[in-house]
């Protein structure tokens, strides 16, 4: 998708990790204009309330396809529990693959390969 709506999109307390998160989430759903809830700053990275979202794994993948994405570009998320209708996502750009834990993250091969070892 391409990001060039920036412009309409990207608030200006937005550092570029946190554009990143917003990237990474309207890509997970098909668009800015797929979003439900307001971006707001959370330290350095973002949160965001989330309704009607199907967090699957397989038919309507969102869950598996939001991991493949966080690894790919870096991206710590976790869902945290908002309200009965919505969830909220949160977001750090990370720009490390080793080092501390809190530093750093794994592509999705280490990621495989360390759930590999610690479940046998």
């Amino acid at each position: 998708m391409p990001h060039d709506d920036a412009h309409y999109y990207r608030a200006d307390w937005m550092t570029d990790d946190q554009w990143a998160c917003a990237q990474m989430v309207a890509d997970l759903l098909g668009g800015f204009h797929h979003v439900s809830g307001d971006f707001n700053p959370l330290g350095y990275g973002l949160q965001v309330n989330l309704a009607n979202v199907s967090w699957a794994t397989h038919d309507f993948n969102t869950l598996t396809r939001a991991v493949f994405l966080a690894h790919a570009r870096m991206i710590r998320f976790e869902i945290r529990p908002c309200s009965n209708r919505s969830l909220k996502l949160c977001l750090w750009q990370r720009h490390k693959r080793d080092g501390a834990m809190g530093e750093r993250h794994p592509t999705i091969q280490q990621a495989l390969e360390q759930f590999s070892k610690s479940n046998k």
